[in-house]
């Protein structure tokens, strides 16, 4: 119970951390890079980072590391995904908060919600698909 607690606030721990650690290398070494080369390092750091969370819960759980790449893939789209969705959802009750208790004006522009693609989304829906993929694959032989 505890490895699987562990497990949980691992997964959802790491995109928070993510973020603070990306503010530093941003301010010191990324600044001298190409645009480019920094696309390429995030995604690829976020590619590597979902493999390891794999790897760990399927070695804690006792998993086929496939059955814990699918999983994290999941988990890590879905965990994306709702933190845009959120942020979306945020602004537009913010409005209707402002109208209804406030002056009346507009805080936040409310635009149709759309995926947006950064660096860490492109990495977690690639590793969903091949994850998807991959376990299509593997148990239809």
């Amino acid at each position: 119970m505890v490895s699987l607690l562990f497990t949980i606030l691992f997964l959802f721990g790491v995109p928070f951390v993510l973020n603070k650690v990306l503010g530093f290398v941003e301010a010191h070494i990324f600044r001298h890079l190409s645009k480019k080369v920094i696309v390429s390092f995030l995604i690829g750091g976020t590619l590597l980072i979902e493999v390891l969370l794999s790897w760990i819960l399927a070695e804690r759980l006792d998993w086929d590391f496939i059955e814990a790449h699918f999983t994290i893939g999941f988990l890590m789209f879905i965990l994306v995904w709702f933190m845009q969705f959120n942020e979306w959802l945020g602004n537009k009750y913010a409005n209707v908060d402002n109208k209804v208790f406030g002056d009346g004006k507009t805080v936040y522009s409310v635009q149709l919600f759309r995926f947006s693609l950064n660096p860490f989304s492109i990495a977690t829906l690639f590793y969903f698909v091949a994850s998807i993929v991959w376990s299509i694959a593997v148990y239809s032989t």
